[in-house]
């Protein structure tokens, strides 16, 4: 049971975001007042990526003049552990840019493995076209642009010394071409100071940027070069040469757990968890306007009480679902593919020629489970690729589980969270489906409906999965009631 209990999308999130991230997303304004592009100079950068003092990967980028572009490339390593399975993942960018940083194209690509994933953005006059490719299936979505869009790492390079002044702040909209969604970043240059953990005379401006309520801390010096960053969750990257960061300082210990590193421990244990159907909790350490609260996951200041009903009282109706006012909940993505010949026949293989919307629900439940096997994965998962590898996480039965059953006609949702198990609380994916209330269903535990251990934080698919970075490394519970 716990193999599948796994961080999946959102550890990968909280690594890209503490390490790499903010090198691969796109601000869509162009760069405040107080940015004054220059001319790039040749050049390249490795930084050694450490947790806790331990090194687990690397980066490398570099910048430099073709033309009447720039071309840049960055590329990742690291070393990671998942429920005791050592994963490799690694990253690589490249693209061009324009004389002023404006972006031209970039080509992404994540491989761990399994489940990896390839993504190109090309600017086209005032639109950017995004291609995925995910295993056999390509995904394509054309977006449109009223101003030049930028990438943050370049964005950092035309910082000159001119432009660093103690207390300026820059705020730039930040654009997630996989996610298909943007927000706000803010950047605000503190002061000039000794750089941690280096000699005396070793000086950089302290940088502080700020997205979705996270914070990360960079020291640049007066050429734009990175010397040392600090990220979320304890992860730091120092700049190093490329031996230094590739060949050195690794260590033999157990590579960083990236499930075991961000458990929420409780002091109460939950005795038979699978099997509880109140749970009574005080939450602390989260924005708590930001949990949600419904029929059977009530909060109450910081209290929180989730129930869970009794099959008997769940409604049903004849499929497809008809009214109107689920139908975002009933569309396909670009995770969740379900209007796709091969989903739809899956579906139909799951259920076959069954109309009652609470068993059909059931059936593809225990489809999901039986079809997949257990094995934790760094990925951003969509249906047709969970589909083709027939193995992953929570996450990977989360979204095939919500896209098989869209297909079927039943609303169905993905949502992420907290899931109790052997004394802590670990970060988890499920579903909830429509039968005449939000019904939670859990395919990587063969739960219908999921016990009362889950508490869920975000509602919606791997392309908002992004909003538990404000939950993990902060979340703290107090088990108050553990009900029978």
């Amino acid at each position: 049971m716990r193999r599948v209990v796994s961080l999946g999308v959102v550890c990968f999130w909280v690594l890209m975001l503490g390490i790499l991230v903010r090198r691969t997303w796109i601000p869509t304004s162009r760069p405040a007042p107080t940015v004054v592009a220059r001319a790039a100079e040749p050049g390249e950068q490795w930084m050694g990526v450490y947790h806790e003092k331990q090194k687990i990967g690397y980066t490398y980028s570099s910048l430099t003049p073709a033309g009447e572009q720039l071309v840049f490339s960055e590329t990742s390593l690291l070393r990671l552990t998942v429920l005791d399975m050592p994963q490799t993942v690694r990253t690589s960018m490249r693209g061009h840019l324009g004389r002023d940083f404006a972006l031209h194209d970039v080509d992404f690509e994540l491989s761990s493995g399994v489940g990896n994933l390839q993504a190109n953005a090309r600017v086209d006059g005032k639109q950017l076209r995004l291609t995925l490719h995910t295993g056999k299936d390509v995904t394509e979505q054309v977006l449109p642009l009223d101003q030049p869009l930028y990438l943050p790492a370049p964005l950092r390079a035309s910082l000159s010394a001119g432009t660093m002044q103690a207390g300026r702040e820059m705020e730039a909209l930040v654009f997630d071409p996989t996610a298909l969604r943007s927000d706000r970043m803010r950047i605000t240059i503190v002061a000039r100071e000794r750089v941690p953990d280096t000699e005396p005379g070793v000086d950089a401006w302290r940088v502080i940027e700020e997205f979705r309520g996270l914070q990360t801390t960079a020291w640049i010096d007066a050429g734009g070069t990175v010397l040392r960053e600090e990220g979320p969750m304890g992860f730091v990257l120092i700049r190093q040469g490329a031996e230094e960061a590739t060949a050195q300082d690794w260590s033999t210990q157990t590579a960083l757990d990236v499930v075991a590193s961000a458990a929420v421990p409780v002091a109460q244990p939950i005795g038979d968890a699978r099997h509880r159907m109140t749970l009574k909790l005080r939450l602390s350490g989260v924005n708590l306007d930001d949990v949600p609260s419904d029929g059977q996951q009530r909060r109450d200041g910081a209290v929180v009480t989730v129930t869970r009903p009794p099959l008997s009282a769940l409604q049903s109706y004849k499929l497809p679902y008809t009214g109107n006012d689920f139908t975002a909940d009933l569309a396909a993505t670009a995770f969740l593919q379900s209007d796709h010949p091969r989903i739809q026949s899956a579906a139909h293989a799951a259920i076959g020629e069954e109309h009652d919307a609470l068993r059909a629900a059931q059936r593809l439940n225990d489809w999901v489970y039986r079809w997949l096997r257990k094995v934790p994965t760094i990925s951003i998962p969509n249906a047709l690729q969970v589909l083709d590898m027939g193995e992953g996480d929570c996450n990977e039965h989360a979204v095939l589980l919500a896209a098989l059953a869209r297909a079927a006609g039943i609303p169905t949702r993905v949502v992420a969270g907290a899931v109790y198990l052997d004394g802590a609380f670990l970060y988890h994916a499920w579903c909830e489906v429509w039968l005449g209330q939000w019904v939670p269903i859990d395919p990587a535990f063969h739960q219908f409906p999921a016990d009362a251990t889950h508490i869920k934080f975000v509602v919606g698919g791997p392309e908002k999965h992004l909003a538990m970075l404000s939950v993990i490394g902060r979340l703290h519970i107090d088990v108050l009631d553990a009900g029978g």
